[in-house]
C-alpha cells in the first residue's frame, strides 16, 4: 500500500472481513455449540498475534503512536 486511499480501502475490507467472522462465529456457536471453546480460542490467539505484531512493528519503527491508538481504542473505546 503506497497511499492513504489504499490504506483506507484496506481498513474497510478488513472491517468487513472481521464483521463476517464475528457473525460466522456466533452462527456456528449457536448451531454447533461443541465448537464454542475452539472459536473463542481462535479469536484470542488472533488478537494476541495482532497485538504482538503491533508491538514488534512499533519497536522496529521506533514509533509507538499506532500501537498506543490501537490499545486505547480497544481498552477505552476511544
Amino acid at each position: 500500500m503506497e497511499n492513504i486511499d489504499e490504506i483506507k480501502e484496506g481498513f474497510e475490507k478488513s472491517f468487513a472481513d472481521l464483521r463476517n467472522l464475528i457473525d460466522s462465529s456466533f452462527y456456528i456457536m449457536e448451531k454447533q455449540p461443541q465448537y464454542r471453546d475452539q472459536i473463542i480460542d481462535m479469536w484470542k490467539e488472533s488478537i494476541q498475534n495482532f497485538s504482538t505484531y503491533a508491538v514488534q512493528s512499533s519497536e522496529k519503527h521506533n514509533n509507538r503512536d499506532v500501537y498506543k491508538a490501537i490499545s486505547k481504542a480497544l481498552i477505552f473505546g476511544k
